[in-house]
């Protein structure tokens, strides 16, 4: 059964959306919006704005809200493991409203100007009260999922894993910001990089469902180990996108990375390959953030093979994310969806 999972084909039509990813959409959508603060309130104003509710006015928008992989694959876990899934919805929503403080943050860091085709928090704001409404979101996060009720053992559990991973995730963003200009850092130090800024909040939204089905530490270590895999995959994606992806389609740009010389995965999977003067040629553009360097960087990344070294190495991520569930004795069904979602994430175009 693992090896027919294993071999879905990842040709599949990426503009469909997985089940896995819209089946709680509803349930969702409007557990996140009873946690929010009002929108009357400036902290809820930003914050609402981000997440697409409103316009900067405080107006009602239908603006795009993100994907929302984190807390569905949440409620996956615990449902996978014979649980309902409103038993992990606390950390469904907290782990969402985690993921979109590292966003607000992370943009006020890169200096990214537009998230889902509309002007950040900190562009319209400012710095300052992105960090604000960054820190309001974690808060309400943790907040909500520590609230009197049943399953506090179990929730106080899943509060500690993904406390765990927001420093994971901050760890992963100092050492994001450390290593721009180096493109000659290793393979495996790309990797921490990754797993930790991008892996543990996904390893800890499938370790948190898991708790909060009682699942034992060993099933939680599993689902956590998948879920950075997954991490791993959609960060290698990302940075495949940000580098060639189409504006039209991904809502930023392809310039962002290379003109903040980002180590990224098609910046080091290059240098692995190149010759020495070419690796010199690497470190020369990186070390010179003139404008318009970035263009010459794309072209030569593009003439060491860079779109290709990279392209196939999330649907290897995933399918071993994968392979790791598969030892947890899961239905069939639950796996197929996990599976889907995985060559999902791997093989997306925005």
């Amino acid at each position: 059964m693992a090896e027919r999972i294993l071999d879905l084909d990842p040709a599949a039509d990426q503009e469909q959306r997985p089940a896995l990813l819209t089946r709680h959409t509803t349930l969702i959508e409007s557990a996140i919006r009873r946690s929010a603060l009002p929108s009357r309130s400036h902290l809820g104003r930003m914050t609402a704005y981000h997440m697409g509710w409103v316009t900067p006015d405080g107006e009602p928008a239908l603006a795009d809200s993100g994907k929302r992989v984190r807390p569905a694959l949440c409620l996956w876990a615990c449902e996978a493991l014979g649980e309902p899934p409103s038993c992990a919805l606390p950390a469904a929503i907290a782990v969402e409203l985690i993921h979109n403080f590292t966003l607000i943050h992370d943009d006020i860091q890169d200096g990214d100007e537009q998230r889902r085709h509309r002007p950040t928090v900190w562009s319209i704001w400012g710095s300052a009260q992105g960090i604000n409404a960054g820190d309001g979101m974690l808060a309400m996060a943790l907040r909500n999922l520590l609230a009197p009720g049943p399953g506090a053992e179990r929730r106080m559990r899943a509060a500690h894993a993904l406390s765990a991973a927001v420093v994971d995730v901050v760890e992963g963003q100092c050492m994001d910001i450390a290593l721009e200009g180096s493109p000659g850092a290793s393979q495996a130090t790309y990797l921490k990089l990754a797993t930790a800024k991008t892996g543990a909040l996904l390893g800890a939204s499938l370790a948190a469902g898991a708790i909060l089905a009682g699942a034992g530490e060993d099933i939680v270590r599993n689902f956590d180990s998948a879920g950075r895999l997954l991490g791993l995959a959609f960060q290698i994606r990302d940075d495949w996108l940000g580098t060639w992806g189409d504006p039209e389609v991904t809502g930023k740009g392809r310039t962002g990375d290379l003109a903040r010389r980002k180590l990224t995965y098609p910046v080091v999977a290059a240098y692995e390959v190149a010759s020495p003067p070419r690796r010199r040629e690497l470190r020369r553009l990186f070390s010179d953030k003139e404008p318009g360097g970035e263009f010459r960087l794309r072209a030569l990344l593009e003439d060491l093979g860079g779109p290709a070294l990279t392209a196939g190495v999330p649907l290897v991520l995933a399918r071993d994310a994968v392979a790791m569930l598969d030892s947890c004795d899961l239905p069939a069904p639950a796996l197929e969806d996990f599976a889907e979602v995985a060559i999902h994430v791997a093989e997306r175009d925005r």
